[in-house]
């Protein structure tokens, strides 16, 4: 047992695995800090967690961590300093100049030469990926994730697709337990997972094991010395032997599996091209990243084998390449349905559903509605998606919900409506905003939250930059509990305190239009006995000005708006390009720019504007970084 664990130290620390990274004290890529979103109780959709192109090196106390992910190194930085090289597209790179974009441009795209880029970086995979590559590599149902309860997502701009997911020694263990446990499934199943033509499996069939699925697992072909060991003893062929020495062909390729589901080669993405650019270089991404991008991106899952061959054929390279996979990926009953109704969940905060809770002296009936309220939002967009108009006016303005099955009958009651499935017209709630998860979601435990629902459409719906307390050195004191007013009336102290009434002059006149529903997202028309007001007046000189009876009427208002169109378009790149600090700024003012010269119905279309900006020449360029 020595012996062994001596070996799979050695492999995990020559190859960069998080055992071996934390041991030797190189810094894994983790950001800290982020924007305090505040307005009473935390900002359902979360932080803007600021990010760096962090380097997989970095000084340490023991060294360095031997072979990283192809293209990265230890040391002190993100790739070594290099005289330049050929990039996947034929560019130059490595001399500090931009390699131009493939093929001019297209559709949708801006040819002009860009004036910012990506960082190169790498970035861990999140949950809900860790758990899709698992799915797709061993066709293991479940959530190992949840089953070994990793820490929850790091959130950058409020979506869990990012290079913010830090690594502690604790996480470290948490990958562990579940490589040991998911190696132990393989086990069972090694002839189906790694066969073998010879009835006394051995070696050869190993080897053909590690080269073949270690190229699914790591998502590019392995190296040699992954394979073989830079070092007797050192490589996978090494720990296969070591785990069938005196035991079977099973035992090995468990010990294999359970090293390679540990290594940063599975664990993290690149975004570093061929590795050999000097720092301030722009460089074209490995035709290898750009496959792990796109699927990433669109399916939330590793490449499949039609994506991993256009990348090997160079199709990839162009933007109508990328176009053509992107569209195929999003095909009705393709596999791209979860990671898009996660985006479109984590965009308005309603992802937090799940974890929402009520005081059930109040809304007693809230635990029998969440989980119905989770899935009708999941059948909702997915309609919306694949089986309507994918446009963003009808996922905010529709006049029905939608169910797979029939409604479930708390949720039927909750609506008042019958037992129905599919299309289920809904008289006074129109869109998502108006559905029951996004009006729980942004609410109190025990009442309605009208700042809370001004503040998740001002920013999220609108892109209005309102202010957290915390930043104007404020400190909140919600309105004192009156049972003889209406929260709204309670509330409207905002408009007569001067620290406060600049901000909330535009956040309540959004979160009363809601006033109609209870903290729960039940429909009203009296509270404490008073009737509610959900009228509102928007007088900000701004396109959505205009007198409203309610949050029905502000949806329909504001759903075929230009200005929201381009707010989702900038939500969507930061989803996509998994950046919303600063860095990434110049790149999304340069992709806003493409995406408005597309035609105004793509512009409106969800999948087409995904599909503009992979299209984008700077979808596979990224700016090497000190």
């Amino acid at each position: 047992m020595q012996s062994m664990m001596g070996v799979m130290f050695r492999h995990l620390r020559r190859h960069t695995s998080l055992l071996g990274v934390l041991t030797m004290g190189v810094l894994l890529p983790a950001c800290s800090g982020g924007e305090i979103v505040d307005f009473e109780s935390p900002d359902p959709s979360g932080g803007d967690t600021g990010g760096s192109a962090a380097s997989f090196g970095g000084s340490g106390t023991g060294g360095t961590a031997g072979a990283p992910p192809q293209g990265v190194t230890g040391g002190t930085g993100a790739v070594p300093s290099g005289n330049g090289g050929t990039g996947p597209n034929g560019g130059t790179v490595g001399s500090g100049g931009a390699s131009p974009p493939p093929n001019g441009g297209s559709a949708g795209t801006d040819p002009s030469p860009p004036t910012g880029y990506l960082p190169a970086r790498i970035r861990r995979l999140s949950n809900a990926e860790y758990d899709a590559s698992i799915r797709a590599l061993f066709g293991l149902d479940g959530s190992p994730s949840s089953e070994f309860d990793f820490p929850p997502d790091a959130r950058q701009d409020g979506f869990s697709l990012n290079d913010a997911q830090r690594v502690d020694t604790g996480v470290a263990r948490q990958l562990a337990a579940s490589a040991e446990a998911i190696a132990a499934q393989v086990k069972a199943r090694a002839l189906e997972i790694a066969p073998c033509s010879d009835p006394n499996p051995g070696e050869a069939c190993a080897r053909a094991f590690i080269e073949s699925f270690g190229r699914r697992v790591y998502r590019r072909p392995l190296t040699t010395a992954e394979i073989d060991g830079p070092d007797p003893n050192d490589g996978l062929l090494d720990l296969y032997r070591l785990g069938a020495e005196g035991a079977t062909y099973a035992d090995g390729i468990e010990l294999v599996v359970r090293a390679m589901l540990q290594s940063a080669g599975f664990l993290y993405l690149t975004e570093l091209g061929d590795g050999t650019a000097a720092p301030g270089s722009v460089v074209s991404l490995t035709p290898d990243e750009i496959a792990a991008s796109l699927s990433f991106i669109v399916t939330g899952a590793p490449p499949d084998d039609a994506l991993l061959a256009a990348a090997a054929a160079g199709e990839l390279a162009t933007p109508e390449g990328r176009a053509r996979e992107v569209e195929r990926l999003l095909a009705p009953n393709g596999p791209a349905r979860d990671r898009m109704v996660r985006v479109i969940s984590e965009w308005l905060g309603i992802d937090r559903i799940e974890k929402t809770s009520k005081d059930s002296n109040v809304y007693p009936g809230f635990d029998a509605v969440r989980e119905p309220l989770r899935r009708e939002s999941q059948d909702f967009v997915t309609h919306v998606l694949w089986g309507s108009t994918a446009t963003i006016s009808e996922l905010l303005a529709a006049d029905f919900t939608y169910s797979e099955g029939p409604l479930p009958q708390p949720l039927a009651q909750y609506y008042g409506v019958g037992s129905a499935s599919g299309r289920i017209p809904l008289a006074n709630r129109r869109g998502i905003l108006n559905q029951g998860a996004f009006l729980s979601v942004h609410a109190h435990a025990h009442e309605s939250a009208p700042v809370l629902r001004g503040v998740a459409v001002a920013r999220r719906v609108l892109c209005e930059p309102v202010p957290s307390p915390t930043e104007l050195n404020i400190v909140v004191v919600p309105p004192v509990p009156d049972p003889t007013k209406t929260t709204r009336e309670r509330f409207a102290i905002h408009a007569t305190d001067p620290d406060c009434q600049g901000c909330h002059r535009v956040i309540d006149s959004l979160g009363f239009s809601f006033e109609q529903y209870d903290g729960m997202g039940q429909f009203r028309t009296h509270e404490n006995n008073s009737p509610v007001d959900s009228s509102v007046t928007i007088d900000f000189g701004k396109p959505y000005d205009g007198s409203y009876a309610n949050s029905d009427e502000l949806a329909v208002a504001i759903a075929t708006m230009p200005e929201v169109r381009a707010c989702f378009a900038r939500h969507l790149f930061r989803a996509s390009a998994g950046r919303s600090d600063a860095v990434a700024r110049a790149v999304e003012e340069q992709f806003l720019s493409a995406w408005s010269k597309l035609p105004e119905a793509d512009q409106s279309n969800i999948l087409k504007t995904l599909i503009a900006f992979a299209e984008h020449p700077l979808f596979i360029q990224r700016m090497v970084t000190p």
